[in-house]
């Protein structure tokens, strides 16, 4: 009985531990992270080959530092807080994106759902 018990425990370790990953499809968080640190380029996108979400994020962030740009040579009390507002849209799209691009890169190492 006690070599069955350690005949399975060493069965369930060998399969547990057998993963079928393709290690070229692994990325670096670390690097997409430091790709990601670059405004309004969103590098940290392109390097896990998310094109499209890296073009929306460069998008957001170019219109939104255009607008704060804009209401910041306009004067008044209303273009000072619409400034700010874009300020702040482009720093929430900024952090968004370094988030973003980081999950991506950690969650590379997942298998994909089979259909």
């Amino acid at each position: 009985m006690k070599l069955i018990a350690i005949f399975i425990i060493s069965l369930s370790t060998v399969y547990s531990a057998y993963m079928d990953i393709d290690s070229t499809a692994i990325r670096d968080s670390a690097k997409s992270f430091k790709w990601s640190l670059i405004p309004l380029v969103s590098q940290g996108q392109a390097y896990n080959q998310k094109y499209f979400k890296s073009m929306c994020f460069t998008v957001s962030q170019s219109y939104a530092l255009s607008q704060m740009s804009y209401y910041d040579q306009l004067d008044g009390i209303d273009n000072i807080k619409m400034r700010n507002k874009f300020g702040w849209w482009f720093l929430g799209f900024y952090v968004s994106s370094i988030i973003d691009s980081y999950i991506d890169g950690e969650l590379s190492t997942f298998p994909l759902r089979k259909k």
